[in-house]
């Protein structure tokens, strides 16, 4: 009868240790899930910020220097265009002034 009692002692401490235990572990919970919704969240400190200012100053040079490039090469285009126009306009002039040379003789 005595083995029996302190079976039964152990078995119910360990039960009320169980619940002692959920009851905790949801009071915890309960707590935290509180602490998260009073929570007033603020932008980030300096330890995580991320150098986004300088990665976009960067990609806005490369971005000025592709423009760059892309007006030189247009403006490359236009001189060689303009060299061509003067050299058909020279060949015409060239071809007038000859003929005007044979026909003086």
């Amino acid at each position: 009868r005595v083995d029996q009692l302190k079976y039964d002692i152990q078995h119910l401490q360990t039960a009320l240790r169980n619940f002692q235990h959920r009851r905790y572990i949801r009071e915890q919970q309960e707590r935290q899930r509180e602490e998260l919704l009073a929570r007033t969240f603020t932008t980030n400190d300096s330890d995580t910020t991320i150098p986004i200012d300088e990665t976009l100053q960067f990609n806005e040079s490369l971005q000025n220097a592709h423009r760059g490039m892309d007006d030189l090469i247009g403006s490359g285009t236009n001189i060689l265009q303009g060299l061509r126009d003067q050299r058909m306009t020279l060949k015409g002039t060239h071809k007038k002034i000859l003929d005007v040379a044979n026909m003086l003789g």
